[in-house]
């Protein structure tokens, strides 16, 4: 009889209960190993907060060129935004996609710009409700070396701006 052909046909085509098992462990840490890694590091977020920050002050200093106008930096521990003035009133940059008005991923704890030239800082936003820290970016960028500084409730990081505009990013721990 061919019985036995059968039932061994049958045995070969299934899987056991402990392949299953090895598999979906195998499974769950594979799932584990992508997920922390991609993961965001809050500290990372910041820097890479700061490090757009320096691009786009470098782009709306091209852009002051151009348009023959200031641009002023406006920031609160919500957000950033770029402002111009034409014809005396205020207007937020908002034709432009990079100089939009941004939030920043994890709302600030303190933001602070320091002159290099001297060892207090100039502006220092530390609390809510109080006004936003503005720096000018003018047409020809004939500034002293400025530094800023921007901390969350995880980090702090600064950047500091040279004589042409160019940002430098620093990662403090905190």
């Amino acid at each position: 009889m061919q019985v036995v052909g059968l039932r061994g046909a049958d045995r070969a085509s299934g899987f056991t209960l402990l392949e299953l098992l090895v598999v979906i462990v195998l499974a769950g840490i594979l799932l584990s190993i992508v997920t922390v890694s991609v993961t965001p590091d809050p500290r990372q977020q910041l820097q890479r907060e700061a490090q757009r920050v320096g691009q786009l002050f470098a782009l709306a200093s091209d852009e002051a060129r151009i348009r023959q106008a200031p641009i002023v930096w406006e920031a609160d521990l919500a957000g950033y935004r770029f402002v111009t003035e034409v014809g005396g009133e205020r207007r937020l940059l908002t034709g432009d996609d990079l100089l939009r008005e941004r939030n920043w991923e994890r709302p600030l704890s303190r933001l602070a710009v320091f002159e290099l030239s001297g060892a207090a800082p100039s502006q220092v936003l530390l609390g809510p409700g109080a006004p936003p820290v503005r720096i000018a970016i003018a047409r020809e960028w004939v500034q002293p070396r400025w530094r800023l500084e921007m901390t969350n409730d995880i980090a702090e990081v600064s950047i500091s701006f040279d004589e042409n505009g160019r940002g430098d990013v620093a990662l403090a721990r905190k």
